[in-house]
């Protein structure tokens, strides 16, 4: 039987990291070789790969009743207002965690059919959250996540279950030369990539142009322009983005914390200020800001356009929910929840965007 009716849903591939995410909450940040007492303590599951499959999933189907699916299977035949599904392309250990991570993404409507489960631990990250600014700071150790290697994405099939994905996400917490495969391979296919260049890393310029969309933050769009991180600022945005324009990149947005986002494509660059929220933990913005991007990005193609502007906006108020929220899943909106917030919130501060040639820039 034909989900969605007689058209077949599109499909987002996350291919990522899952890592168990043990959060400090704490009034300021330690000093080298200090220690220092946190307020609390927190274990969520989190990485950058689930993260964003999660908030995919949920940036465009709405929260279902309590208690309602426990099944991703009765959850797709439930959520049929949006034609798109998410799979999950990712390692776990045999401990614990991989039952809790098939559970939570199953709970959430994402297909886990290419979890791997491999011998050893599930990923682990450990996380400072200073409670003033809810900024936070991150390390983390990869270990069943390795299992995603080069050889591993050799063919298509490695991509998704089943079918080509319309949509392959990839993040950089798995190894730089895995990503570069997971590019080429769906390249050749002619799948369409969306690259989250977080954490910060490199990538060979002939890869740029495989990529449709690339997400980078103040610190990795710093890192692959060759930059310092202070000289990303407003008088540099547009030539930053222009930058990844010229290597062959389709769609440049940079995320910028407090300051909003800047996108560019083509002959058209613009600035979305942020929205002024409570901000408790800005663990996972990023991923929610991917996820709901995306898929607004799908959304707006199975209509025939394409106003990256109005998926910046969207992806904005998604983050700015999230950080309301303490742990990188907890926070992350369902479409209602973001819906809500479009028709009710007044606290962004206009939009502004400039054409290519635009002086004020």
């Amino acid at each position: 039987m034909a989900r969605y009716g007689a058209m077949a849903p599109r499909l987002i591939s996350v291919i990522g990291c899952l890592h168990v995410d043990r959060i400090m909450i704490t009034d300021r940040m330690p000093d080298r070789g200090e220690s220092y007492r946190a307020r609390q303590y927190h274990e969520a599951l989190g990485g950058k790969g689930a993260n964003s499959a999660i908030a995919a999933y949920r940036s465009c189907h709405a929260r279902p009743p309590e208690g309602k699916l426990t099944s991703f299977d009765e959850r797709i035949d439930y959520s049929n207002e949006n034609e798109i599904e998410v799979c999950m392309v990712g390692a776990v250990g045999d401990d614990k965690y991989a039952q809790m991570f098939e559970d939570v993404l199953q709970e959430n409507g994402v297909d886990v059919s290419r979890l791997q489960k491999v011998d050893g631990m599930t990923g682990v990250s450990f996380v400072l959250v200073e409670v003033a600014s809810g900024e936070n700071r991150c390390t983390f150790a990869n270990n069943a996540n390795d299992a995603l290697t080069v050889d591993y994405f050799t063919d298509l099939d490695s991509l998704a279950n089943g079918r080509p994905p319309d949509l392959v996400i990839a993040q950089m917490e798995i190894d730089r030369t895995v990503v570069e495969k997971i590019m080429d391979t769906a390249g050749a296919a002619g799948i369409e990539l969306l690259l989250n260049a977080a954490p910060a890393n490199y990538i060979l310029s002939n890869f740029y142009p495989l990529i449709t969309h690339l997400l980078v933050n103040e610190t990795e769009a710093a890192t692959m322009s060759g930059r310092e991180v202070e000289e990303v600022n407003e008088e540099t945005w547009q030539e930053i983005a222009e930058y990844f324009l010229g290597k062959g990149v389709k769609n440049v947005v940079l995320t910028l914390g407090a300051r909003g986002a800047f996108f560019g494509r083509a002959d058209e660059f613009g600035h979305v200020p942020a929205f002024n929220v409570n901000v408790l933990d800005c663990t996972g913005a990023g991923d929610t800001f991917t996820g709901a991007y995306a898929t607004d990005y799908l959304r707006q193609k199975q209509m025939g356009q394409w106003d990256i502007r109005e998926a910046v906006i969207r992806a904005c108020k998604a983050a700015a929910l999230t950080i309301t929220r303490i742990g990188a899943q907890e926070g992350i909106p369902w479409m209602d929840e973001i819906d809500n917030f479009e028709e009710n919130e007044s606290s962004q501060i206009g939009v502004e965007a400039a054409s290519a040639d635009s002086e004020e820039l």
